[in-house]
């Protein structure tokens, strides 16, 4: 009860608007990638950077065979014991440059272990609407925020939508992070023959809340 309690507490006070905040990374896909990104199953043909922006091609992979996955080690965390040392947030900001049309069409942040997907946050297409997973929260919006606030062993996820100015919050739990955990964003399970639906990408971003 006590960690509990810890945890909501610390995240409180990481939304609080008067919580410092130290920026430990950014990429904001400026025409090329800074250091330390890795690309899983990189097709290169299939990935571009437009208007301060990287765009990367739906292709009709899923999961573990999804191309062009970009991901970097956690070691801008602090570590003590084999968890997060302090509060973290991880956010992106993506879009579907075109409406999806294949079944669980996706984008976002995807957390890896042993480069196997363990938990994410995205932008979905199910059935022909489009959701925020996890939560299945109905979305129609041309881009989204997603943000994930690690405290410990701990991870709230949250979305914001184009034009909103707050985050809604759409699931809370544990997550058995390590330091040899990767985090990034990808996109998978496009439509065949696809040439014209890509995922946009805006920034990535890391924060340290003070705690």
């Amino acid at each position: 009860m006590f960690r509990f309690l810890t945890f909501v507490f610390l995240f409180a006070a990481s939304t609080s608007p008067l919580f410092a905040q130290e920026i430990v990374f950014e990429d904001r896909f400026e025409g090329s990638l800074k250091p330390g990104w890795v690309w899983l199953r990189e097709n290169a043909p299939c990935r571009r950077f437009v208007n301060n922006s990287l765009e990367i091609l739906f292709e009709p992979f899923g999961d573990s065979e999804a191309r062009n996955a970009l991901t970097r080690p956690l070691n801008f965390f602090r570590w003590r014991d084999g968890k997060a040392d302090g509060v973290y947030r991880v956010e992106t900001k993506c879009a579907f440059l075109e409406k999806p049309t294949a079944q669980f069409q996706q984008c976002g942040l995807y957390w890896l272990q042993n480069d196997r997907v363990v938990f994410k946050l995205v932008y979905e297409c199910v059935d022909g609407k489009t959701y925020i997973f996890p939560g299945k929260t109905p979305v129609d919006a041309k881009s989204v925020k997603l943000r994930l606030t690690i405290v410990g062993q701990n991870v709230v996820a949250e979305f914001c939508c184009d034009g909103e100015s707050s985050f809604r919050r759409v699931y809370e739990g544990r997550l058995d992070v390590g330091p040899n955990d990767r985090i990034g964003v990808q996109c998978w399970n496009g439509p065949r023959d696809n040439k014209t639906q890509w995922a946009r990408f805006e920034y990535f971003r890391v924060e340290k809340l003070n705690d």
